[in-house]
């Protein structure tokens, strides 16, 4: 038994459906902010704000420190303009992906990432070192391969989750837990609300495979916070 394992009834396995030869793939749905839930997307990549246009209250000067042999710096407060997130890598659970950049779809759902193998950066919201829950979903499984949030059920209050930024700065934040929903229950406000400051949130799909639908029915949500230097 695997003792990083932090939701039982989520792990992220393969499922099939015997003799029906169905295989299991990640019809991953995350539902939007509320405001841009009515919005379309487009094939264009559209520039994301430099933070959260919603927050009021003063922005700290950024700082970083030196982040060891790597030779790049890292973010350790909240940074009012950071560069646009490249990579996610998350060590306990060996993953290492380059991040696409994700919009809405029509029905106001959070759009997936083309490439199955890699993380996408919801560029609707915050960009990871601004104030602000920023946003990184990806698949489990897709037909019948483990994704990128394979292991995403793994991860253990305290595990730290890094996202490499266009200008070769880092962010590191440090989980706080791991919470299991229902789709048709999923924490849009808890999930997308402001926060006082950088806050991540990775999303993939959990629970029991429903092979009439090919759809897992539930969504993993991972809720990260800064980590101190």
């Amino acid at each position: 038994m695997n003792s990083r394992l932090a939701i039982t009834a989520g792990t992220a396995l393969l499922v099939g459906a015997g003799a029906l030869g169905y295989l299991a793939y990640d019809a991953l749905r995350v539902e939007a902010p509320p405001p841009l839930a009515a919005a379309t997307a487009t094939t264009e990549p559209q520039a994301p704000p430099d933070r959260n246009p919603s927050v009021t209250a003063p922005t700290p000067a950024p700082t970083s420190v030196g982040a060891g042999t790597t030779g790049r710096d890292r973010v350790t407060v909240a940074d009012p303009a950071p560069a646009l997130p490249t990579r996610l890598e998350i060590p306990a659970i060996d993953v290492d992906t380059v991040l696409e950049r994700l919009g809405l779809l029509t029905d106001g759902s959070l759009a997936t990432p083309e490439d199955t193998d890699l993380a996408g950066w919801f560029e609707g919201g915050p960009r990871p070192g601004a104030i602000g829950p920023s946003v990184i979903a990806g698949h489990v499984s897709w037909n019948g391969d483990p994704s990128v949030f394979f292991r995403l059920t793994e991860l253990v209050p305290g595990d730290l989750i890094t996202v490499e930024q266009a200008d070769g700065r880092e962010v590191t934040f440090e989980v706080t837990r791991i919470e299991q929903h229902p789709k048709d229950a999923f924490p849009t406000v808890e999930v997308y609300s402001n926060t006082d400051d950088p806050e991540l949130r990775l999303i993939t799909c959990g629970g029991d495979f429903d092979s009439s639908t090919g759809h897992f029915d539930d969504n993993i949500v991972v809720f990260a916070r800064l980590a101190d230097a």
